[in-house]
């Protein structure tokens, strides 16, 4: 075929291919619509059925939460009639090692106010045998020097 009638017959296939996408749009578009005509009641039915379901199940549910929460209410009341039951021999318990935690902290404090007596008395002892040298010392280098001046002996050779 000749190019211009090619370029025809395409487009008068275009057209008809056009034309024939149109008609099958429109039954579809008429297929569709009706169809959602028909479902739209039987959706309505399914939805109010769910509902009613949903709320039957959270009717069954909130029963069975209440009555979980009744059970643990229950016992947590006989849980604390036991612990209040144990509460004067834990009281005592405590008590008693409270006592001996107390006994033997004031048995180290004891401990460590007798080591620091014997350290100050130490350091006082030594302190006083310090001061007693010392003046034994300046007693003694006072009295060479007494003597050195009765001998009139310098002072300078003694060192």
């Amino acid at each position: 075929l000749p190019p211009f009638l090619r370029k025809q017959w395409y487009q008068r296939r275009v057209a008809i291919t056009a034309g024939k996408m149109k008609q099958v749009e429109k039954r579809l578009d008429y297929y569709t619509r009706a169809q959602r005509l028909v479902e739209i009641p039987l959706l309505k039915e399914e939805w109010e059925k769910s509902q009613e379901d949903d709320k039957i199940w959270w009717e069954e549910k909130e029963a069975a939460r209440i009555e979980m929460a009744i059970k643990k209410r229950e016992y947590d009341i006989s849980t604390r009639k036991r612990l209040l039951r144990m509460k004067d021999d834990k009281d005592a318990f405590v008590a008693s090692i409270l006592s001996q935690k107390e006994m033997q902290h004031q048995e180290e404090v004891n401990r460590f106010e007798k080591e620091l007596m014997r350290v100050r008395e130490e350091r006082k002892e030594a302190k006083k045998q310090e001061i007693l040298k010392q003046l034994t010392e300046k007693r003694r280098k006072e009295q060479l020097a007494k003597e050195a001046k009765k001998k009139k002996v310098p002072t300078a050779t003694l060192r």
